[in-house]
Order: structure tokens, then sequence, then C-alpha cells
């Protein structure tokens, strides 16, 4: 009698790791590259990509700065050492506006801070200015 348990108890466990491995088998079977959707990206703001674009732009500066101990005249320098492509601003369709002394300070602007609902939006010397 005892033995007709064990057996019993040995046939379910059995029969779970079976049906674990065709699960298994059959979610592997579905990982394919034909089956893969990847993942939507969420679509910026104007604001949230002219953000990001002056952080990439003052990181090529700032890189730029390491290499040669002044700042760039014109975005166009960071080109393509320092950066692949020069974003220009969402809001306007053009160039942000850069400004520097080569030495102290640089500035990387919007030209119409009411695109993006502020009276001032700018990045100098590594700090973002938003009001």
């Amino acid at each position: 009698m005892f033995r007709g348990k064990i057996k019993f108890v040995l046939g379910l466990i059995l029969l779970a790791v079976i049906a674990a491995a065709g699960y298994a088998f059959y979610l592997y079977q579905q990982g394919g590259t034909e089956h893969y959707k990847p993942p939507e990206k969420k679509a910026e703001s104007p604001l949230e990509q002219a953000l990001g674009d002056m952080k990439a732009l003052s990181q090529a500066v700032e890189a730029y700065y390491a290499k040669n101990l002044q700042y760039p005249d014109r975005l166009e320098q960071l080109k393509p050492d320092f950066i692949s492509e020069i974003p220009v601003e969402p809001g306007a369709k053009k160039a942000f506006v850069y400004e520097s002394d080569t030495q102290e300070r640089y500035r990387i602007a919007v030209s119409d801070p009411s695109r993006y609902g502020l009276t001032e939006l700018f990045l100098e010397n590594g700090e973002i200015v938003q009001k």
C-alpha cells in the first residue's frame, strides 16, 4: 500500500516535470526574431528633446575643451571627433545659439524660449537654466 502511494506521487512529479519542460519548450519556440517587437519609444516633448540635445552638445564642448584647452568658437568644430551630428533646436528647426569666450565660459541657448513655455532656456558651463 505504501509502495503504491510512492508510485502515485512519483508519477505526479514526473507529469509536472514533463508539463513544465513542454511549456519551457513552447516559450523557447516563441522567442525567435520573427516574434520580437522592439519597445515603443516614448515620444519626447520639444522641451525634453531640446534639453537632451543641449546636454549632448555640452558634453561634446567639454570634451573639446579637455583636448584643446579652450572652448570651440563654433559648434561645427565638434564634428566629427566629439559629436557625429550637431542637433537642431526642435522648436525652431534651426541651430542652437552658441556663444563662447573660448577660455572660461560657453553658452548654448534656444532662439526663442517662449516656444517651450519659458522666458529663459539655456545651458551655461554645464548648468541648465530654465525659467
